[in-house]
């Protein structure tokens, strides 16, 4: 059977405040960017992440991205290591899409390309939504991403956790990080646990999230909070969308969701396009994420 943090440290407690992840291998969750912009206000450890996300984002966008300044801004990406000490994100067949040295270039391409950063635009200063915009960026890829950026305040956490429950099996390591008050990379050394000399960062639970394509999601947004009410409020409808309604026993014509969804929505990378067709439909999508789609339910995950 698999160890997990809390049995090889002895932690007899269920209601822990971090995630008890596997020693052994990765467990399929990950760091949300819906879910720290969510906690931003209650929680000061959300706002640090929220904060240094948008000091990276912004810093790449203004200084490589906007100016295609290629090799540079790939050079700047390149520290973005696959973060093993976390123990998040797919099974071990699947660690090509983790961020890695190599995932630079597509990580460059994929903001230049993207219309919104094209034009100098803040959009993709916010995390979330790079992650629902952005194509070719993933959640599995934008959780490494946060993590590398913001390692020291996430190995900030993890020390307080070794103090809350006295853990003893530590190390001091170097940790890399995104420097936000000087503009780069940085290195700091932390305290921290151990599993066969490699150590080991926990993440808070609240910020946590399982498999969730949040393109899907804002394009079933989309379609029944927008798309569908302005069908419903048009008088001339057109031949494709009358096809999208039924008619009922009484006589009165009902819209049908799903049909709408599937006649309207759109692959990630034209989404931009609902942004600019609905003004104020992201900002009403993010609202909507973070009541519908709290953070992961632990009891998923088979934890003891």
């Amino acid at each position: 059977m698999e160890i997990t943090f809390k049995e090889e440290f002895g932690i007899d407690k269920n209601d822990l405040e971090f995630i008890n992840i596997p020693l052994k291998s990765d467990i399929e969750v990950f760091i949300c960017p819906f879910l720290i912009d969510h906690n931003k206000i209650e929680s000061e450890f959300s706002k640090k992440i929220y904060t240094r996300l948008v000091d990276f984002l912004t810093h790449l966008n203004k200084n490589y991205i906007k100016p295609n300044k290629r090799n540079e801004g790939i050079i700047f990406l390149s520290h973005l290591h696959e973060p093993n000490e976390i123990h998040f994100g797919y099974s071990s067949n699947n660690k090509g899409k983790a961020v890695a040295k190599e995932k630079a270039t597509i990580i460059f391409d994929a903001l230049r390309n993207n219309r919104f950063a094209k034009q100098g635009l803040d959009t993709t200063n916010q995390a979330h939504n790079v992650l629902l915009l952005v194509k070719g960026i993933g959640q599995d890829i934008m959780s490494d991403i946060t993590l590398n950026i913001c390692r020291d305040i996430f190995a900030d956490f993890t020390k307080k956790i070794i103090d809350k429950y006295n853990i003893s099996e530590v190390g001091i390591f170097n940790c890399e990080y995104y420097n936000g008050t000087l503009k780069k990379w940085d290195t700091i050394r932390f305290k921290l646990p151990k599993f066969q000399n490699k150590k080991i960062i926990l993440i808070p639970k609240k910020i946590v999230s399982g498999k969730r394509i949040y393109s899907t999601r804002y394009n079933w947004f989309v379609a029944s909070k927008i798309i569908s009410v302005e069908l419903m409020n048009k008088e001339n409808l057109s031949k494709k969308d009358n096809k999208l309604f039924k008619r009922l026993k009484s006589g009165t014509k009902k819209i049908i969701i799903k049909r709408v969804y599937k006649a309207y929505k759109k692959p990630k990378e034209d989404l931009i396009q609902f942004v600019l067709d609905y003004p104020g439909s992201l900002d009403q999508f993010i609202k909507y994420a973070k009541e519908h789609y709290p953070e992961i339910d632990l009891s998923d995950l088979n934890e003891k």
